[in-house]
């Protein structure tokens, strides 16, 4: 157990090191090494390795924790963190031999999560009882008995109390003047900023001491009932025979129609989005789309194995589900033609094509072959979660948006807006060409609106000289491409930010720039 200990020692001290007041770079890849290293190390010290292929659910993590180092997207930032945790939890879960099934998978991963946190108490223990074991007479273990109690009383009391306390001194004034001298201690304390950020982190180290020690140990501890593993029933909800069946042809029908209609209307119309009709018709609908082809995920799911009409009616049913994520997409498609790009319509791409890579194990399943559909299933999304954030989003919204515009000018409508709330600096060297566009191709009618979109880039472009280029010194532990690109863009590109300064109206088509 010492060793544990002394990993999650070095962890906690790690991540101070790597992340205090730092912004997230190459720390965060170094930092998810370490843990990698360490856990498989304990594990395998504890002979909790069950299964080494699953240590290659490291290769996702390191990947994720690469985008930190490569781009500066703050929406994968954030979601980066949970997924990584997940993913964690699951190589933990497959190396030590824990069946992956879908029953409480959710549950499961929730449970590994925030496990370490109720594992306190038996830490606390573990520690002590590793320093006392040699000592087995009755005397000496009553003490540590006494010791462990008293530090539990005190982990449990003393915030509490001091919550009480504040909270009295400041309900009477009578009652705050017996305590004065404790809280002006207190407040001195705190007024020191170098002494108050030395608590903070000292705290913040053994939270995260605690928490990694906890999160090793409950792997090393958690014992494997193999029986009971393979007496858990699944709780998926079925259907009977003939229900199924009717639910399977009748669907099957409606989509022999919906696909005519497809073939007949969208489809073999492409290309005449100049016909209004047809241009609200193709561009509507794909959210819809998407939601039947779940329902058909669901019910291909919890089908029972049946006669041979059950399988062509299941074959048909994800043939079916794949004309109508290709209709969902090619609507999309129309649309951003129409509307331009946004996180939301990429994202209904990614989810759509996760969904045809999924059916591939689907239909394997439904032939026959022994597949484990939630498996692949899983492993399809986590493959292409990962993909998904090398894709550089940011950078193909405001390339595709910007190029978009550009092309047409006087007549195609563009949401800078949208730019500079939601791209960072990833997409810099595409915002770029709108500032060196030839504005003598704008009609005066539009000038305004160009220079108004314009303006909103250099906003940008100047916001990002101002954050990554102006006093910025980033330590070893923040360094990141992207922002490190920022520089080199920004100061070629100095003299022409200088041209291009607000506007202002003197009337509707006379500008001053």
């Amino acid at each position: 157990m010492k060793k544990i200990l002394y990993s999650s020692l070095f962890l906690s001290v790690l991540q101070s090191i790597l992340f205090w007041n730092k912004s997230a770079g190459i720390s965060v890849f170094l930092f998810l090494t370490s843990v990698i290293l360490l856990i498989v190390y304990n594990l395998k010290e504890k002979e909790k390795i069950k299964n080494k292929k699953g240590i290659l659910w490291a290769i996702p993590i390191e990947l994720l924790g690469l985008t930190y180092f490569i781009f500066n997207n703050s929406l994968f930032m954030t979601l980066n963190l949970f997924a990584i945790f997940g993913l964690l939890v699951l190589m933990c879960m497959s190396i030590t031999g824990t069946k992956i099934t879908q029953n409480i998978f959710i549950v499961n991963i929730l449970n590994k999560i925030f496990e370490p946190l109720s594992i306190l108490f038996d830490f606390i223990s573990d520690f002590k009882l590793d320093k006392f074991k040699e000592k087995k007479n009755d005397e000496n273990d009553s003490k540590s008995s006494n010791v462990k109690k008293v530090v539990k009383s005190l982990i449990i009391a003393v915030p509490i109390i001091l919550v009480v306390l504040c909270l009295l001194a400041s309900a009477d004034s009578v009652f705050s003047n017996i305590f004065k001298g404790f809280f002006d201690f207190i407040s001195k304390i705190f007024e020191n900023e170098t002494i108050a950020s030395i608590l903070f982190r000292l705290v913040f180290i053994f939270i995260c001491f605690v928490y990694i020690a906890g999160f090793i140990i409950q792997f090393v501890n958690e014992k494997q009932n193999q029986e009971k593993q393979t007496q858990v029933k699944s709780k998926k909800l079925r259907f009977n025979e003939l229900t199924m069946r009717i639910i399977l042809i009748s669907l099957n029908v409606l989509y022999v129609i919906f696909s005519f209609i497809q073939f007949k209307y969208l489809f073999m119309n492409a290309g005449k989005a100049a016909n209004f009709g047809y241009a609200e018709y193709a561009r509507t609908g794909f959210f819809q789309l998407m939601v039947v082809s779940f329902i058909n995920f669901a019910l291909l799911y919890i089908a029972e194995k049946g006669e041979k009409l059950d399988k062509i009616l299941k074959i048909c049913l994800i043939i079916f589900t794949i004309i109508i994520v290709i209709s969902a997409a090619f609507r999309m498609h129309l649309y951003e033609q129409e509307y331009g790009y946004t996180y939301l319509r990429l994202f209904v791409y990614f989810t759509l094509v996760t969904e045809i890579l999924i059916l591939v194990p689907v239909l394997a399943k439904v032939c026959g072959k022994d597949v484990d559909v939630f498996k692949v299933g899983l492993e399809i999304v986590v493959v292409m979660y990962v993909a998904v954030n090398f894709i550089n989003m940011d950078k193909i919204i405001a390339r595709n948006n910007i190029d978009r515009y550009l092309a047409d000018p006087n007549n195609v409508e563009f949401d800078a807006y949208y730019l500079r709330d939601n791209v960072g600096t990833d997409a810099a060297e595409e915002l770029i060409k709108i500032l060196k566009y030839d504005e003598g191709k704008i009609s005066r009618k539009n000038k305004a609106t160009f220079i108004r979109n314009r303006n909103e880039i250099v906003a940008m472009l100047n916001d990002f000289k101002d954050e990554y280029v102006k006093d910025y010194n980033p330590s070893i532990q923040e360094w990141n491409l992207s922002k490190n690109k920022i520089e080199k863009l920004v100061k070629d590109l100095d003299l022409l930010l200088e041209d291009v300064n607000e506007y202002e109206y003197e009337n509707e088509y006379d500008l001053t720039i």
